[in-house]
Parts: C-alpha cells; structure tokens; sequence
C-alpha cells in the first residue's frame, strides 16, 4: 500500500497541473466575468447562472498570478489536492485508519477531482467545501458549542454562494436532521436545533445575492440543454466518479459504484468471512443519504423546474462516493484490499492522464487559422454565440467580432430569456448585416449547428452569404470533442 499512496500522490499531483487542452466556454467565461471586479463581475452574472464567490476568488488569484491558462486554473488544482487531507480527516474521524489510507489513495487517483482540477471552474472548490463541511458537521455533532457551530456556518454561508446545487445539499441535510429530531432524546434533540440553526444562518447570507438570484431564476436557467430525466441524473453521476463517458470511465464508475455500496453494507467480518447487512449501517446511513437525498432533491427540482443536469454537478456529492468507497475497498482484508486500491489508483490515473491529453475545445485552432489569414477589415463572426469566448481567448487578431444571436458582447453569452433570443432573431437579417459591414471584406465565420436552439439557424447564415455572391471556404472541420468548432472563411467575390 505505501508503494500505492506514493503513487497516487505523485501522479494525482501532477495531473491536476497539466492538461494541454484549451479552455472550453464555460472556463473562459469564468476568467473574463472574475476580471470585471467585484461590481462588474455581479452585473454580468445577472445574465450568468451562478453565485458570486467563486468569481470573486478567482479575480484575486488572476491579480496576483495573472490569467494564463495556467494561473487561472491553479486555483482549481490546489482545491483539489486540498480535499484530500479533509477527506482522509473524515474518514479516520467516522471508520479509522485503514480506511483513511484507502481515501487518500483514491483521493488522490480520483477522476473527478483530478478533471476539475484542471478546470478554471468553481467545482473542484465544491468538492472542498463539501468536505470542509462535512467535518465541521460532524464536530458541531460531537460538541455543538460556539466553536465548531461557527464555522459550520461559514462553510454553509461559502456553500450556498458558490453553487446553486449546494441547497439541495444542505436540504437533504437538514430533512436528516429533523427525522433525527423526532425520535432523539432531549440532549440530541437540543443539538440537533443548534446545528440545524448554524446551518441556517449561514444559508441565509445568500439573501444578500437574492436580486440576482430571483433575476437568473426568471430568466437564465439551463437553456443549452433540455429538462433532466431522472435515469439521466443517475448515468450522469456513475460517469463523474469514472471520469467520463468513454468505456474506461464508465468501467471505473461501475466499480466504485460497487464499492460504495460493499462501504454502505459492510458490518465486519466473522471467520474471516464479510459480513454484509440488507441495508446501511448506523455509521454510513449518513453519508448514503447524502447519496441519495441530494440527488433524489436536485433531480426532481431539475425535472420540475426544467433544469438540466450536467455530470459536474455530483460534485456535491463527491466526498461522500469516496470515502465510502474506500471504506469498501478497506473492508476486503489486508491481502485483497491493497490490490483493490491497487487497481483503483491506478485506473483513477489513467483515466486522468488520458484526458488531460485531450482538446476540450477547438478555440485555440480556430484563432490561430483566423490569425494566419486574417487582413484589416475582416469581421469574426459566431454562431452560437457560445464559441465566441473561447475562441477570442486565443485570438491575436483586433478586428470586429460580432456573435449570434446579436447584442452581446462576444467574450461573454448573455443566457436571459436566450432560446427565446435565439426565436426572434432572424439569422438571415444578421447575415445580410454582416455582408455590408464586411464590404469587399472577408467574414470568418465560427460555427456549430447542433447546439440547443440553434438548429439550421448557422446554415442559413451560411447560405444567405453565400446566395449574396461570397466565396465559401472551410478552414477547420469540427472534431469529436467536448466543444468542436468549425471555421469558414466567406470572401467578397472577385
């Protein structure tokens, strides 16, 4: 097993600090609203879709680190390694040693951390916080005095203000707490109150962002994707813990997914022998409620709502999968554990080193075609909209730039009321638009129709300019990534 830690340590550290992809949409986004400042960065996330505190963090660190693709997704990297103590503090805390070992391992190995540590996003920052939470709930448990209650507060307070599926986090909490309260004798009852009351308090500070939530809530929502189905929220999940939707991922999922339970169920052993129970033990009925509760609470506010869910979202859940999965892995004695852990680590990381060699985005192959051709006067153009920030990130060149549905500006995607933007502009218009402010000048053209919404609207700007006598071109074909990208260059006839 040491040989297996060291391993985990070395290649999990590193993983988290190298990828040789460009930033996808949803990054770039993150770094150009964290740049506004303060004011600037909640203005804008009126027309975003999340809280503030992440924002907030990662504008500090580019100020002082800068915003190169590195800097600003180091944030990320350090909150991923820094859940690995807290994990390994949770677990010895609730089922020993062996099984602290077994979580540092997996851990470190974890896709899912090692993935979101190597994005400028706010979901390795979840996973932490969830973690910090969960120890400090479970001090506030032992001894709910004002020591361990406030701080409780404060991650529940950091929680609410960085992701919005942290309230059905703390919602599947806090029914928890009350089914305790019922049948609980009077000193458990009291310190169920104190927790659920700090708990509370710190939820409470996100009436402070209420404005802009209400705003988002009536207009942004998840429009680049349909309502989620509850089988999805379930695949989805299975295929964060894996690290993706290739087979490796998807096998690694299914197995920690089996670890988990043999975690949940495991009751000791008797001759050697496992002794498994039909149902969840005292001491993981808590984190398997977790499990369940949040998903069961987020998938159906998704599925009423008409939310979408997307796999980054378990982060929430994340600390919970861990740690009961190396409890699983620990409960197969000392010949058979080592190996299990063995095998999990070493899966973790070659899932993980295999994405990290992986394009999530075309971004930056499509400025560097647009830089190589590019004269004064021509005009970059985007449908959607989505692909204009990451592929400006990477651009040199200072001419227009423009995206469709128009308005906006195109190193940002104003997500208010947007399938409906995207209804009521006429995608022939903008391109007869862009045909006169073009002149005798080229138009580049980046695009991708299978985008929600945006169905035959790129082609027909692609045909309107070429009906209007323009030359077409194609310059990149998209490639099976996260985010493919097509570039045509759409020359004035000679």
């Amino acid at each position: 097993m040491p040989a297996t830690l060291v391993i985990a340590a070395i290649g999990g550290t590193v993983l988290r600090f190298v990828t040789t992809s460009p930033m996808w949409i949803d990054e770039a986004l993150s770094v150009n609203i964290s740049s506004l400042g303060p004011s600037g960065a909640i203005a804008a996330l009126h027309h975003d879709g999340h809280p503030l505190l992440y924002y907030l963090l990662l504008g500090w660190w580019t100020d002082v680190f800068g915003n190169s693709d590195f800097a600003a997704r180091s944030l990320s990297g350090l909150f991923s390694l820094g859940s690995v103590p807290v994990l390994a503090l949770v677990a010895r805390r609730r089922y020993g040693v062996e099984v602290s070992r077994h979580t540092v391992g997996l851990a470190l190995a974890a896709p899912f951390l090692v993935r979101y540590g190597t994005e400028a996003r706010m979901y390795s920052m979840l996973v932490f916080l969830v973690a910090v939470g969960w120890l400090m709930f479970d001090r506030a448990i032992d001894r709910p005095d004002m020591s361990r209650l406030a701080p409780l507060a404060l991650v529940c307070a950091a929680l609410v203000n960085t992701h919005y599926w942290a309230f059905w986090l703390l919602a599947s909490v806090a029914l928890g707490l009350l089914w305790h309260w019922r049948k609980a004798c009077p000193a458990d009852r009291t310190t169920d109150i104190r927790v659920l009351t700090a708990m509370g308090l710190g939820a409470s500070t996100v009436l402070l962002w209420l404005p802009v939530l209400l705003d988002q809530a009536a207009h942004t929502g998840t429009p680049w994707a349909p309502r989620a189905r509850p089988a999805e929220v379930i695949v989805e999940t299975v295929q964060a813990i894996g690290g993706g939707r290739r087979f490796e991922p998807m096998l690694l999922g299914i197995v920690l997914v089996l670890f988990v339970v043999l975690g949940a169920t495991y009751a000791g052993r008797v001759d050697r022998e496992l002794r498994i129970s039909t149902s969840a033990l005292p001491s993981t009925i808590g984190p398997m409620w977790m499990i369940s509760a949040t998903l069961a609470v987020g998938g159906l506010a998704s599925l009423v709502l008409g939310g979408a869910f997307e796999a980054r979202y378990a982060a929430v859940i994340v600390p919970f999968l861990i740690v009961l999965s190396a409890r699983g892995s620990a409960a197969l004695g000392r010949r058979a554990a080592p190996a299990a852990l063995a095998f999990l680590v070493l899966g973790g990381l070659f899932v993980g080193a295999d994405e990290a060699r992986r394009d999530r985005s075309q971004g930056r192959e499509v400025a560097t075609a647009i830089d190589s051709l590019a004269q004064p006067g021509d005009i970059v153009a985007f449908c959607p909209d989505q692909l204009g920030p990451p592929t400006l990130r990477y651009l040199s060149f200072d001419g227009p730039a423009v995206s469709y549905p128009p308005g906006f500006d195109p190193n940002r995607v104003d997500w208010s009321d947007y399938l409906e933007r995207i209804a009521a502009a006429d995608p022939s218009a903008f391109a007869a638009d862009l045909d006169r402010a073009a002149g005798p000048h080229a138009i580049f053209l980046v695009f991708n129709s299978t985008y929600n919404g945006f169905e035959g609207r790129c082609e027909t700007i692609v045909n309107t300019l070429t009906d209007l006598g323009r030359d077409d071109h194609i310059l990149v074909n998209g490639r099976p990534i996260f985010q493919p990208m097509f570039l045509r260059r759409l020359g004035a006839a000679q």
